[in-house]
């Protein structure tokens, strides 16, 4: 007596016919891979195209919004390390993001967190203020395409030439993009030559309702810079070595939207100010929710300036800057 063989598991085969109409490959290739699970090699053999080509089909899925994926944010927060924060620093909330040992761009990975939780905290009519950077841009990139309506988005600060890869009208355009608001940019530079042109231009008729609609920001995000060397402040362009000297001088650490502050916290006065056109710290602390995504063990001591002085009620940051913050605040206890 023969005993019958089990059948062979199915398994996935070309459309029949080579000329019959077919799906967009980017929109087969996302649905078999995410909703039926298939291997990236099975969906290859299915559509007849190279694996390569489904890994760039997967990837333009989700960068086209096809595809998104989200992280459930409260369970970062809820992580030991981002309680501890929240705790100390009187935050309303906090999201510490693992370490990847380096594999990816920390402004990257920060700007990816940070579009988790705009995008959970943003709500119809809101108005959002922009500020600029490497980490903001980021940000603004991540962002799944949706729409929120009602919702407008504005550049806190002037505008600048010197920072075309990440500057504020680029950061601004691109979450109003993602979000389907509506787009404010500030039409004036960031930084004049002398005090006199920026009174003249806060007196401008054709700035002044930009300018007034600063002071109606219900919600802001915003990076925070160290003054090293290698800062973004100083790759920027904007300003000069020198021109940094007096605030320097006067103890600052870290800056918030081109303004800086001292280890404290403290806003720092000083020549640019008076040449500056956006939002000053005064101003940021009276905007209801404040989100700083920042991180890196680098920042650190930028990013606890910012939390003392409490600029911010979010934080968004990674492992090694939130282990900085927590050895900084235990160092105390240990005296």
């Amino acid at each position: 007596m023969t005993t019958p063989k089990a059948p062979k598991p199915a398994t996935p085969t070309k459309p029949a016919g080579t000329n019959a109409p077919s799906l967009n490959p980017m929109l087969s290739a996302a649905w078999l891979y995410y909703q039926d699970e298939l291997t990236q090699s099975d969906i290859a053999e299915v559509l007849g195209v190279s694996r390569a080509s489904i890994i760039n089909y997967l990837h333009e899925a989700r960068r086209t919004g096809v595809v998104k994926i989200t992280l459930e944010t409260e369970h970062y927060t809820a992580m030991r390390m981002a309680q501890q924060l929240a705790s100390r620093y009187q935050l309303e909330r906090c999201i510490v993001i693992p370490d990847d040992q380096g594999r990816r761009p920390t402004e990257v990975r920060l700007g990816e967190a940070g579009a988790q939780l705009l995008s959970d905290v943003v709500t119809a009519g809101d108005m959002l203020g922009v500020s600029w950077g490497q980490t903001v841009l980021a940000l603004s990139k991540a962002i799944a395409p949706q729409r929120v309506p009602g919702l407008s988005v504005i550049q806190i600060t002037g505008s600048m030439l010197a920072t075309f890869e990440f500057s504020p009208e680029l950061c601004t355009s691109n979450i109003a993009d993602r979000f389907g608001a509506r787009c404010i940019n500030l039409h004036a530079p960031a930084l004049v030559s002398r005090a006199e042109i920026r009174d003249l231009l806060y007196q401008e008729p054709a700035l002044i309702p930009q300018l007034r609609l600063l002071q109606t920001c219900t919600k802001i995000v915003f990076g925070v810079g160290h003054l090293e060397a290698d800062s973004t402040i100083y790759g920027s362009g904007t300003v000069t070595p020198e021109a940094l000297q007096p605030y320097l001088a006067q103890g600052a650490l870290g800056v918030i939207a081109g303004r800086y502050i001292d280890a404290s916290g403290h806003p720092i006065h000083g020549p640019l100010d008076d040449c500056m056109i956006g939002l000053t710290l005064e101003e940021i602390d009276k905007i209801p929710m404040r989100i700083c995504v920042a991180g890196g063990s680098a920042k650190a001591a930028a990013i606890r300036a910012a939390l003392e002085g409490h600029h911010a009620t979010i934080l968004v940051t990674d492992e090694l800057a939130a282990k900085a913050l927590l050895a900084s605040v235990d160092e105390p206890d240990k005296a």
